[in-house]
């Protein structure tokens, strides 16, 4: 470089100047992406198609359906199981993509943030959008007219796709590459409010299947009230302080004693036996735990 400043004189420096005055020059380098590690990626962009799948699924009936006996009612109510089922196999895909990437080395800022983008529509707008569409479906259904109700399920909805937004920036910005050091999550993780949501629909949906047990009119008025408070907890727990466990680094990965398998079994056989009804007790008790530990630690100190 000092060779070079010696050797140049100012009047090649004013001519490369002149001719570059309509177009600026850019001191900073330009980061291009040379390649990418197809098969994390692949699956990345699965979880996101299935998250987008999910939210036509959850819109395709529209706000008018009608519930009842009628085919639109119950193909309204097939479309919601779909699009649950649909956010749950998004899942799968999110927590294989980072496994792949990691047993082939191949992780790269690039799959971190191609992660987040799909984690968004997966995890966040599909989840909200089958909130939105099931309550208000529900409501007009059972009021037959429009209710200022229905500015309140969107607004928390929208709560809950800003919110959504806000946990995956902080977890970028505060994760590591290290995976060890992934223990524990600061706020509840997105795709298990996703699945708090989506465990809630098929409930409801599977008890509508056997109307002996309830009848479908307080079913619907269940789900429509319990929906929109639900999602504004998920909502507001995302971006909160507590603490959730990692189930697959604390409970699954490396050796663990003979108690551990026992209960993986049980666990198994309750959602083979139960399924619908067993998933949904095990995703809210897992939303729930975040505010349990911390008000167990809390009574334990002040005990202390």
């Amino acid at each position: 470089m000092a060779d070079y400043t010696e050797n140049t004189d100012n009047t090649e420096i004013d001519d490369i100047l002149e001719e570059t005055d309509d177009e600026p020059i850019s001191t900073l380098p330009r980061r291009r992406l040379r390649s990418t590690a197809v098969l994390p990626a692949s699956f990345t962009l699965l979880n996101g198609l299935l998250g987008f799948a999910a939210i036509y699924y959850a819109s395709k009936s529209g706000f008018g359906v009608t519930f009842g006996d009628s085919d639109a009612a119950i193909e309204a109510v097939k479309n919601l199981k779909i699009a649950s089922l649909l956010i749950f196999g998004a899942m799968i895909f999110d927590m294989l993509d980072g496994r792949v990437a990691r047993m082939t080395r191949t992780t790269s800022d690039f799959g971190a943030q191609l992660d987040s983008l799909c984690d968004m529509v997966s995890f966040g707008v599909a989840p909200a959008m089958l909130t939105l569409h099931a309550a208000i479906s529900i409501l007009r259904t059972q009021f037959e007219r429009h209710i200022p109700v229905e500015r309140v399920v969107w607004c928390i909805a929208a709560i809950y796709v800003a919110c959504a937004v806000l946990r995956l920036a902080r977890f970028n910005v505060e994760t590591e590459q290290d995976e060890s050091a992934h223990m524990d999550f600061r706020g509840l993780p997105t795709p298990a409010a996703a699945a708090g949501l989506g465990s809630m629909v098929l409930l409801f949906t599977s008890l509508m299947k056997d109307q002996a047990l309830v009848p479908e009119s307080v079913l619907l008025i269940g789900m429509s009230v319990t929906l929109p408070i639900l999602t504004l907890v998920c909502a507001l727990l995302m971006v909160s302080q507590f603490t959730y466990p990692h189930l697959v680094n604390h409970y699954i990965r490396g050796r663990k004693p003979f108690s551990y398998l026992v209960k993986m079994v049980v666990v198994i056989l309750l959602l083979v036996m139960f399924e619908y009804q067993a998933m949904a007790v095990l995703v809210l008790a897992y939303i729930l735990m975040g505010p349990a530990i911390s008000t167990f630690k809390t009574l334990r100190r002040q005990k202390a």
